[in-house]
């Protein structure tokens, strides 16, 4: 078998295993190899192709890859269909840009038919680019069966929805009051605000108002708002029935009322005051006041109406309202037939209704409007208000609240419907069911679907323009036969110029469309059916297929696609449209912000993959937090770790075997159902143990819990079975123990590729085609095999490897090399037949002479109470010290339920831990749990000179590398040693050329390559590859 490099540049290695699945092509011999078996849904969700792939799009792309590659691998049929994003604002902000124009006017100047088509045109301004990154990351998705949203078939699918929702009257027209842009001049549906990153820290200034009573001018009433620019459509007042409300007389403002909590707050304008009166806020309620504009002159306005909603958190108690501009407004105003007073345009600008303040945009008419309220008197106080605020998450602007008819999926008619689906969801992280998602379904509020733009699906209703009776057409077809036109596009202006006369009895109207498209989420939620054309192709597999098994996107798409996605399954399909859903977090720069070009606080994705490969990248990412919904900062020393753990024992482990079975005469390497030495058995119980977590883990979706069992077996081969094992391998000729090693290794490394393929792809390809030239992604993933699971032995190997690594961190602390002997290791919490079929191991691994059985602790060491002086130090106050005291001194007694009785004070159970100390001077301790070991540090001349052996071996291993030599090249060694150097060599001269595989020990050294002087003596050290005929 071919020998692998020792070391190796992964992104290299990635770029040719991508050539070759390009050659073979292998990701379609992938699906082809499964078609016909049972499918595995996965919803792949659009991107927007107008900006280039970051590395929340990557992650998201890893996981989409990860687990269909695992179901393939498991015999399903996992079909991998790209799409793409194409309509909605973030398209149309983009050409507005490039055209220099901004708002409805200016596009329709320009002309509906040109603008689409130069939305149309930039669609897909990435695409190549996203194709070849998302190529390169080494995701499988069939980019050239591709569906677009803007696709005729698409659309027509998106209609029939629309017609279906239409029939079961969930579908309404209606004035209300919703988030509105004034640059996009359109309305935001509710959760479209409530994406992340929506919100902005704005400052706005606040003012509270004096609005005169009518019928009394020396009366004012104090009203708080923080959109001054709202007071010219002020159309009443309001207070709460039941709050106290107190009229007061202050010297510069004359009588004032407002809510008897919010006095003190303004202490500072009511210098002086004295409460004239107090009452309940339902003695207001009806009271007229003078209007603070001349504007509006509105039935049944200006007067204190009751509103519920009100509190005395903030402002006066006193709410200023102004139906145009807020829902509770609104509703208020409509209870009390008060139709709005609307002085701003779609635009954003008041209009002529709003006299001296025509033309100017709502922000900017703040200043001038606190400036005549000042001059006419009116202005009681005004402050900064600092709050986050909505913006536009297409064009960045702040939003406003404004009425404007919208058309509506009445969502609360089947709400309970949602709410019901959703409890057939496995969510990841599960706190998702019935929080962020399950109290936004039960939250869930009518959706605003209609968007008074230009790109985009149209909202397919034609309205008869005299009798106003609505049509909905079920199809294209549908829509031919109505109109008598043929019809190949569905944008607009295209349908917009499709009229026909209406046939209803004794009218005589025409039938044209509503201006309106459709929210892009209607499209995003429409996306299972209409990727595949439902009903009007694919019928029986779409249902046969629904819901699907697997969906992911990050943690806001909850109030986003995961949202609309249940919306219309819920109304269309009665259950859920998903059975598993991965919410991951964000990935946030690693200063903690967003990441962000301007600021550069990230590094290139690409330049990444280029330095670390990316399989390095893809474990980085999934085995981390983010993929269970928590926010990460993004560390490229993560991305190195990964390399570190992960792939380096890896490659490590695999150069090994090539290398050595490349050496060894006789061997022909094949697959083992079993092992018979101890050692062989245990990693293949442990390769069964990871194939049943592995395959557990990511069935339920946890991906991070995969690769911690992946990380945990390459530690155990690597470092565990590998290092105790390698004189095994050091064979010239195959003997029964080596071919069994060999073997072992050969088995491990076969079956851990089909393991780990899904999560480390191209690395397992590499390891997978050495052994097969075959690749791993077309194999089957390893069958079980029951016989090698050893449970006892995989137990009792984790309690000698907490022995070992708790000698070890003895030594760490103590600063004792490992390559230094020592006497002995004391151990206690093992069963002593364990320990001792584990002695020569444990000599070797931690480098002591005896390994010796206690059975108790208390032999070598003495408890030691450990208390916690956080939970006591409140409680015990300034005896804290005096008690400690106590008990370093054992000046205690165990009383009931373990508790210790100090002094006065009893200490439960719970507020301390009992440790162990060492009884020996010369050694010291370590324990978990019911394990106790204790390691002899003490140091003679003749383990002193052996230690210095073993740092000479060292150093010529490190020169062997260092001139690159083969595991079996010979070596000529030269060494002059004074002092303890020339002890070592003395005693263990046999024993260094062993291990160096020294032909031949000289004591001059010609041209120096290690040299070390000191207080122990002097080294000089040569090396010299042997010639054939030396060896």
């Amino acid at each position: 078998m071919k020998t692998i490099p020792s070391s190796v540049r992964f992104p290299d290695v990635e770029e040719e295993i991508l050539e070759y699945w390009k050659t073979q092509g292998t990701f379609q011999k992938s699906l082809d190899k499964n078609r016909g078996n049972d499918p595995y849904i996965f919803y792949d969700g659009p991107p927007f192709a107008t900006g280039m792939p970051h590395y929340g799009h990557i992650l998201t792309s890893y996981i989409k890859d990860t687990v269909p590659r695992y179901f393939t691998m498991k015999g399903r049929f996992v079909d991998r269909r790209w799409g793409w994003d194409c309509h909605g604002l973030p398209i149309e902000y983009e050409i507005e840009k490039k055209l220099n124009i901004s708002g409805k006017a200016a596009i329709e100047a320009f002309g509906i038919d040109r603008f689409n088509k130069e939305c149309s045109d930039i669609v897909l301004k990435y695409a190549d680019d996203w194709c070849a990154i998302i190529d390169r990351i080494g995701r499988w998705v069939d980019f050239d069966r591709k569906y677009q949203t803007m696709d005729l078939d698409y659309m027509e699918s998106v209609l029939w929805i629309f017609k279906l929702l239409h029939q079961k009257g969930l579908i309404y027209e209606s004035l209300k009051v919703v988030a509105y842009c004034n640059r996009c001049q359109t309305p935001l549906s509710n959760f479209e605000t409530g994406l992340d990153d929506s919100y902005r820290i704005k400052d706005d200034p606040s003012v509270t108002v004096a609005f005169v009573d009518k019928k009394n001018s020396d009366i004012s009433y104090l009203a708080w708002t923080t959109t001054p620019w709202t007071l010219p459509s002020n159309l009443s007042l309001a207070v709460h029935p039941d709050i106290d409300y107190c009229l007061i007389e202050s010297g510069k403002w004359g009588k004032v009322i407002l809510a008897k909590e919010r006095i003190d707050y303004y202490a500072g304008q009511l210098l002086d005051h004295k409460i004239l009166e107090q009452f309940k806020g339902k003695y207001l309620i009806g009271k007229e006041y003078v209007p603070l504009f001349d504007f509006a002159d509105n039935e049944n306005a200006f007067r204190i109406l009751e509103g519920n909603f009100i509190d005395t958190k903030t402002g006066t108690g006193i709410v200023h309202i102004a139906p145009a501009f807020g829902e509770d407004d609104f509703n208020i105003c409509s209870k009390n037939s008060i139709q709005s007073f609307n002085p701003v345009g779609l635009d954003g600008r008041f209009t002529e209704k709003a006299g001296f303040l025509k033309g100017m945009d709502v922000f900017e008419s703040n200043k001038p409007i606190i400036a005549y309220l000042k001059e006419k008197g009116l202005l009681f106080l005004r402050e900064n208000y600092r709050h986050s605020y909505p913006h536009c998450w297409r064009c960045d602007n702040p939003l406003i609240y404004r009425t404007i008819s919208s058309w509506y999926v009445k969502v609360t008619e089947f709400k309970d419907k949602m709410v019901k689906a959703n409890q057939d969801i496995n969510w990841i992280p599960g706190h998702i069911k019935t929080g962020r998602f399950g109290q936004w379904l039960e939250g869930a509020r009518d959706w605003a679907i209609s968007r008074n733009r230009f790109w985009g699906s149209p909202i397919p209703v034609w309205k008869c323009d005299q009798c106003k009776t609505e049509y909905v057409p079920e199809s294209i077809k549908d829509l031919e036969d109505r109109s008598g036109q043929s019809i190949t596009n569905l944008h607009r202006p295209d349908c917009d110029n499709i009229f026909f006369p209406c046939t209803q009895k004794g009218c005589s109207g025409q039938f044209a469309r509503i201006p309106e498209v459709l929210d892009c989420w209607f499209e995003s939620g429409a996306m299972p059916y209409a990727q595949v054309h439902f009903p009007f192709e694919n019928k029986a597999m779409f249902e046969n297929t629904f819901p699907a098994s697997f969906i992911v996107e990050y943690i806001a798409q909850t109030r986003g696609w995961f949202y609309t996605l249940m919306v219309e399954s819920a109304a269309i399909m009665g259950k859920h449209p998903f059975e598993n859903a991965i919410c991951h977090g964000v990935i946030l720069a690693d200063d903690g912000r967003k990441m962000s070009k301007s600021l550069k606080n990230f590094p290139d994705p690409m330049k990444v993959i280029d330095e670390h490969g990316s399989d390095a990248l893809r474990i980085y990412l999934l085995s981390s937090a983010v993929v269970k919904g928590t926010d990460i900062r993004f560390s490229e020393t993560g991305v190195r770790e990964a390399v570190r753990r992960y792939l380096i024992p890896l490659w490590n482990s695999f150069h090994f075997f090539t290398s050595y079975s490349g050496f060894v005469k006789g061997y022909s390497p094949k697959i083992i159902l079993s092992g018979t030495n101890t050692e062989d058995r245990h990693i293949l119980s442990e390769l069964e143990n990871l194939k049943t977590n592995v395959s557990q883990a990511i069935e339920n979706y946890d991906l991070p819990k995969c690769y911690s069992h992946i990380l945990y077996f390459v530690e155990t081969l690597s470092g565990w079975y590998i290092r105790n094992n390698r004189e095994r391998f050091w064979v010239q000729k195959i003997n029964e123990d080596a071919a069994n090693a060999f073997n072992t290794l050969y088995t491990v490394l076969f079956e851990l590729s089909t393991i780990c393929a899904p999560f480390i792809p191209f690395t397992m390809e590499y390891i997978y085609r050495h052994f097969t030239d075959n690749s791993v992604h077309l194999a089957d993933w390893a069958d079980q095999v029951p016989e090698r699971i050893d449970t006892a032995l995989n137990q009792d190997v984790l309690k000698i490897r907490s022995v070992i690594e708790g000698g070890r961190r003895i030594r760490e602390k103590n600063r004792i090399n490992l390559r230094q002997p020592l006497p002995n290791i004391r151990v206690s919490g093992i069963a002593q037949n364990t320990l001792e079929q584990f002695t020569d191991l444990l000599k070797s691994q931690l480098n002591v002479k005896q390994v010796l059985y206690e059975n108790k602790p208390d032999t070598f060491s003495k408890k030691k109470i450990q208390p916690d002086t956080k939970k006591l130090g409140p409680v015990l106050r300034k005896d804290l010290k005096k008690v400690l005291a106590l008990i370093q001194k054992s000046e205690f007694e165990y009383g009931k339920d373990g508790q210790l009785c100090v002094d006065q004070y009893k200490i439960l159970a719970s507020d301390y831990t009992i440790g162990f100390q060492a009884i020996f001077e010369d050694e010291d301790l370590w324990y978990e749990r019911q394990l106790v070991v204790s390691l002899c540090l003490s140091i003679s001349e003749e383990l002193k000179i052996e230690g210095t052996a073993r740092n000479l071996n060292r150093y010529i291993q490190d020169l062997r590398k260092e001139l690159k030599l083969s595991y079996d090249d010979r070596i000529i060694l030269s060494i002059e040693a004074v002092g303890i150097y020339g002890q070592s060599i003395s005693s263990h001269k046999r024993w260094l050329m062993e291990q160096s595989l020294a032909v031949d020990l000289k004591n001059t050294v010609e041209e120096i390559m290690f040299e070390k002087n000191d207080a122990e003596g002097q080294l000089k050290i040569q090396v010299q590859k042997a010639k054939i005929d030396q060896k």
